[in-house]
């Protein structure tokens, strides 16, 4: 699960929630109380969809998710572990010389959440499986999320402080880029995707690459920000990846049409369940809270090759 709170900044959608968390002054410690982020309903639009406007197999499929209290004390947390000042500006420098993904491994910044372990057995289901692969776990805030949910949990992670940090906590991590190489161990009953594949070189690969790591019958679990708009960290530069996925619509529910249609079924996945969820970060001195919009799609591999 790549951090993108900053890197959201250079190119994509980013909310700031002003009537929750108004911004710090260099040197101010004013923070809104964490009750009353709690209580903002503005969260509650990005659980919505337009179930008209899926396309048809897919209207039957959709999972309403809601907050609950897994959300609530994520949102208390943001009121009280805002980044301050000087961390933020530490954070800055040190981005003109790494990628903010080991920015944020390296300084422990930007705190990430997806989902509540309720809200994944909701999608999977209450039986644990026996191996789960988390592709791009980044420093394993959601990671943990979903570790209740296997009886192993293996994940991969391209920055180093990241995976470094996923050791420490005792999280088996591979430095590779599953895009380019094996993952020893394979096949997978479950492989988790959550924010990598909009920030990949290859994402066409990449899902390739996933189908080939699940046994026949197995679940992909992909969280993807919408409006789709890519790039991957080379060092401390983003440049536009090498591939790009078909879903580039303005709206969520096209862009989730085209994702299903052009780009999963053709590989040999059929979509069991579709959700919209906001994708949140803890905030610094410029935001209390940063914000994207995510499509959650359970895809299952077909037991015969397309």
């Amino acid at each position: 699960m790549q951090s993108t709170a900053l890197s959201t900044g250079k190119r994509g959608f980013r909310h700031f929630c002003a009537r929750a968390l108004p911004s710090v002054r260099p040197g101010a410690t004013h923070v809104t109380p964490a009750g009353e982020l709690a209580s903002t309903s503005i969260l509650d639009l990005y659980y919505e969809v337009d179930v008209a406007a899926l396309s048809p197999r897919l209207r039957e499929r959709f999972v309403k998710l809601s907050r609950d209290a897994a959300t609530d004390d994520f949102l208390a947390r943001a009121g009280r572990e805002r980044h301050s000042w000087w961390r933020t500006q530490l954070h800055r420098l040190l981005r003109q010389f790494m990628s903010d993904f080991d920015v944020n491994g390296l300084l422990d910044m930007y705190s990430l959440f997806v989902a509540s372990t309720e809200h994944w057995r909701l999608l999977l289901g209450t039986q644990p499986v026996a191996r789960l692969l988390d592709v791009g776990a980044g420093s394993g805030n959601v990671t943990r999320t979903l570790s209740p949910l296997a009886e192993q949990l293996v994940t991969t992670e391209l920055s180093r402080n990241m995976a470094e940090r996923l050791r420490r906590s005792g999280i088996e991590c591979h430095e590779i880029d599953l895009a380019e190489r094996d993952l020893p161990g394979a096949p997978f009953d479950l492989i988790t995707c959550l924010n990598v594949l909009d920030r990949t070189a290859r994402p066409k690969q990449l899902l390739r690459r996933m189908h080939e790591h699940l046994r026949p019958g197995g679940r992909l679990l992909i969280a993807l920000a919408l409006p789709y708009n890519p790039f991957f960290f080379r060092g401390n530069s983003t440049p536009e990846p090498l591939e790009r996925l078909a879903c580039a619509e303005p709206s969520w529910e096209e862009a989730v049409n085209q994702l299903v249609e052009r780009e999963l079924e053709p590989l040999g996945f059929t979509v069991l369940t579709v959700s919209r969820t906001p994708y949140l970060s803890l905030g610094d001195a410029e935001s209390g809270l940063y914000e994207l919009d995510d499509a959650l799609l359970v895809c299952q591999k077909s037991e015969i090759a397309p």
